[in-house]
């Protein structure tokens, strides 16, 4: 929820310093990732006090709820696309190594430079593969109108676990949050403001 809340002021607050369109984007940016971590978070604090229900199901559920309005079915295909957007830009993101101009590592050696570049990098385009097959799934399960295949972040895990060589993609992914989790430690202490 912190993480919300940080997106959120981002989105109200943040970005004064830049052009008038560049500004806009970012803080939409950060509306958007305002509105999926406090999605993650709720979803993980429902667990965590024992609702008992993972995030596939709790994306069912409410998935199913969206599906009953009128234009139901065009709003959910749009909020996976929306996030498969997120999750191809956070991939670019890391590419590019555009996430550099966020950290300051002007007193780091040459050598702990290229580790947290590397770590951004792996970590970046692993939470951009994660998002990009929640809104894959969430999308596919709503085109295919079978409600029972809109998945969470577990569920997403789940379908990669059954893809051939599954365990080998499933354990980059992870090492690659890990990457990001690292990365997002180092940039608490060297960010740009």
């Amino acid at each position: 929820m912190a993480l919300a809340l940080w997106q959120a002021s981002e989105a109200i607050w943040g970005y004064r310093n830049r052009e008038d369109a560049k500004r806009v984007r970012k803080q939409a940016t950060s509306g958007a990732k305002a509105v999926i971590y406090a999605g993650l978070g709720v979803s993980a604090a429902l667990v965590a006090l024992g609702s008992g229900s993972s995030s596939s199901q709790s994306q069912q559920h409410a998935t199913s709820g969206v599906l009953a309005w009128p234009g139901g079915r065009v709003i959910v295909v749009v909020a996976g696309l929306i996030i498969v957007g997120v999750g191809v830009a956070e991939v670019v993101k890391g590419v590019k190594q555009s996430f550099s101009e966020q950290i300051d590592t002007s007193s780091m050696s040459p050598a702990a430079r290229k580790g947290v570049a590397r770590l951004g990098q792996v970590g970046y385009i692993a939470k951009g593969v994660a998002f990009g097959v929640v809104g894959g799934l969430l999308s596919y399960a709503t085109l295919t109108f079978d409600r029972q295949q809109a998945q969470g972040l577990d569920g997403a895990l789940q379908t990669i676990l059954a893809q051939p060589f599954g365990r080998f993609l499933l354990t980059a992914v992870a090492l690659g949050f890990v990457a990001f989790g690292l990365f997002a430690i180092l940039q608490v202490r060297y960010r740009r403001m």
